[in-house]
């Protein structure tokens, strides 16, 4: 968790200070390279511990130097992410990358011995520190010296992945766009008009299939290397470690695999008749299943960004004052960056900032509903930022993505019947309601397919590229695809996995989604049952950070984590009930 977590933060300090006497809480050093913080971290690992008071001042200071080090990464990697096409931003962020991380990745490491091999562990504050010092444990346990360098190369490699997804620019009708402004075309009433942007999509996926392919085969071979290295069977049994999944394992995946297929695929099923009855089509086809209903309208949620950032902010006024207060500070600090340009990555995302207490909101929008819904989204993350900001410790910051996630689709929820806000006619607003929940159906078979995916692809070693789009082809079609007509587009079909940008930058980290979805869904219900306590109780999760187990901080927002057939039948009925309610 935290060594991996450490390499996700940049900000420019003014002065750099290495002091005889080193103040740890109030670090302001312009970093531009190891050197830089070398000290530091030489000072934490030549500490003697002769009590219980040198141990937790040894965690204090490394607390405070972990989170000052992982917002100045987290800045070079927001600036890079911004700009793909900037050397400068490139150059910062790999200085971070090559040079400064294993260094810190190894001594990070050898102060983790330190703190758990001490005597002086097992003394201090069990409920306070243990489930810390639990985390640390198995760090070092998994960690290997030679798979710093391959985590490296492994950061390179998905910095490829995302320059030549930025890059792609694809000319359509006398103009280029990018590859979610693409989206707008998809959503046409006009058949045609789909079909020409669908199959402008496609030609582009292929055109650079194989150079992503390759990609794929370079980093599956290089964190097979890393699990190799760590004595363990395979990367699954690895990455499970690295992600600190102590309340689950590869049997609870299946479960919930097996659960989305018999409950959620044939409601999706029935998803895709009533499209095709209404679009007049006897087979749907892959550029049908985001149309414009005749009876809908082109949703647009807002005309500018400006509009985007003001109708946004009086939705969560409207649900509750202390959100409406956090976003307002992303807002202030210019912590934004919404639009969609060439050059930028793909995806969105919230990035912590713990030092400061603030977050940065990431995303590529492009004028349509589904922006509306990715901002919802990450100001749950920001939300959860600030909510963690007075935790006495960095570590317990951050949190496992099941957690997290569920901070966030829950506030696509709670916000669920404010958004009359953006849209002002009944007829569109229960049009991005119906959306909404289309999409909570249909995004879990995608979800049990991408995990079900993974876990093939690293089971074992050497599985070559039409091994894998065959295995993916098959289960993309038992799990949704079997509803729709690829015919002509069989080979698009099997690189859909292209487009997930997770397979290739964040291996594994899928299926939190899935079950924090059905964590979000019973807060979903607790809020209809009664809005204050439902809020209260999610905040008080939110509170907590990860000083709890993943069932510990559900437990706290009054839901179960489960993922059963049973919570799985009873929470997706739920959703499809209400569904059918604002069903046209």
């Amino acid at each position: 968790m935290h060594l991996e977590r450490l390499s996700k933060f940049y900000k420019n300090s003014t002065t750099k200070g290495e002091k005889m006497e080193k103040d740890f809480k109030n670090l302001n050093i312009d970093v531009k390279g190891w050197e830089d913080l070398k000290g530091y971290y030489d000072d934490i690992l030549k500490r003697n511990i002769n009590s219980q008071e040198d141990l937790l001042t040894l965690l204090e200071d490394f607390s405070s130097l972990s989170e000052f080090v992982s917002e100045t990464f987290g800045w070079a990697y927001i600036n890079m992410t911004r700009d793909t096409q900037n050397k400068e931003y490139r150059d910062r962020f790999l200085v971070f990358n090559d040079e400064i991380e294993p260094k810190m990745k190894e001594i990070s490491f050898e102060i983790l011995k330190k703190i758990v091999n001490s005597k002086y562990i097992s003394e201090i504050d069990q409920e306070k520190w243990g489930l810390l010092i639990k985390r640390f444990k198995n760090e070092v346990d998994i960690f290997r010296k030679e798979n710093i360098p391959i985590d490296t190369e492994i950061t390179k490699k998905t910095m490829e992945y995302q320059q030549t997804i930025g890059s792609m620019v694809i000319k359509f009708k006398g103009k280029e766009y990018t590859l979610p402004q693409m989206s707008l075309f998809l959503q046409s009433k006009d058949r045609t008009e789909r079909k020409e942007a669908f199959e402008s999509l496609v030609e582009k996926r292929l055109e650079y299939s194989e150079k992503i392919e390759n990609l794929l085969s370079e980093l599956t071979e290089l964190r097979n290397k890393k699990a190799k290295n760590a004595n363990f069977k395979n990367y699954v049994e690895l990455r499970f470690r690295e992600l600190e999944r102590f309340d689950y394992g590869v049997k609870e995946c299946e479960e919930f695999h097996n659960s989305v297929l018999r409950i959620v695929t044939p409601i999706y099923g029935e998803i895709v008749k009533e499209k095709a009855k209404k679009l007049n089509l006897e087979k749907v086809k892959p550029y049908d299943l985001s149309a414009t209903l005749p009876d809908e309208v082109v949703l647009k949620p807002f005309e500018n960004t400006e509009d985007f950032i003001e109708k946004s902010k009086k939705v969560f006024y409207s649900v509750d004052r202390r959100f409406g207060e956090s976003f307002e500070k992303v807002v202030n600090n210019k912590h934004l960056d919404l639009e969609s340009r060439k050059g930028k990555a793909p995806g969105g995302y919230n990035y912590p900032l713990y030092k400061t207490g603030l977050p940065f909101i990431f995303m590529n929008s492009s004028g349509i509903h589904s922006d509306m819904r990715t901002l919802m989204h990450e100001t749950g993350h920001a939300v959860h930022t600030i909510a963690v900001k007075d935790l006495f410790t960095f570590f317990y910051k951050s949190t496992p993505s099941e957690v997290a996630e569920f901070a966030s689709m829950g506030m696509e929820l709670l916000t669920y019947d404010k958004w009359d806000i953006f849209y002002k006619d009944e007829h569109s607003l229960k049009q991005a309601k119906r959306k909404q929940l289309e999409n909570i159906i249909n995004f879990f078979p995608w979800c049990a397919v991408v995990d079900k995916f993974q876990h093939f692809i690293y089971s074992k070693e050497n599985i070559s590229p039409s091994e894998r789009k065959e295995y993916f082809k098959n289960i993309f079609n038992e799990f949704s695809e079997k509803f729709v007509d690829w015919s002509d587009y069989e080979d698009y079909m099997k690189i859909s996995y292209h487009k997930q940008l997770h397979i290739f930058e964040h291996p594994f980290y899928y299926i939190e989604y899935g079950i924090a979805q059905l964590g979000a869904l019973q807060l979903w219900i607790n809020y209809r049952e009664n809005p204050k306590k439902a809020i209260d109780d999610y905040l008080s999760a939110l509170n907590v950070g990860s000083s709890l187990s993943i069932s510990e901080v559900y437990k706290k927002a009054n839901v179960k984590f489960d993922f059963s057939e049973k919570m799985m039948e009873k929470l997706i009925n739920f959703t499809y009930d209400e569904y059918k309610k604002v069903a046209c």
